[in-house]
């Protein structure tokens, strides 16, 4: 008689399984924001992600007679973003601007697309 797999089965050694340690995490109360990844992004700093056509997102909105400088897509701290950017432009404290936080806006009125995107380009 010729040996089948249910007749080896019988016969075959079964391998001892190993446990496995599960991993524990630490609780929350005993993890402080230093130690976390990432823990300096949000205050005190930002990213402009670029367009998906590689563009930096710095438009020149026009209407009427009104030309204002539209910068989008600022992510982190947007108001620290202004002031950097207020100090490194010429004339930087006197234009008017306004910021939108929650969905991370800033206008500065006039036109100033080629400044701001030459500044991205040597500064982000």
């Amino acid at each position: 008689m010729r040996p089948t797999t249910s007749t080896l089965a019988k016969f075959a050694v079964k391998a001892p399984k190993v446990p496995v340690p599960l991993y524990t995490f630490a609780p929350l109360s005993q993890v402080s924001a230093a130690e976390l990844p990432n823990n300096g992004f949000g205050k005190g700093s930002y990213h402009i992600p670029k367009t998906k056509f590689k563009h930096w997102p710095v438009y020149l909105k026009v209407s009427n007679t009104r030309r204002t400088t539209e910068i989008r897509k600022i992510q982190g701290d947007i108001v620290q973003f202004k002031n950097d950017l207020l100090k490194v432009l010429e004339d930087g404290d006197k234009l008017k601007t306004s910021l939108n936080t929650t969905a991370g806006i800033v206008n500065i009125k006039g036109d100033y697309v080629k400044e701001v995107k030459a500044l991205f380009d040597q500064h982000l």
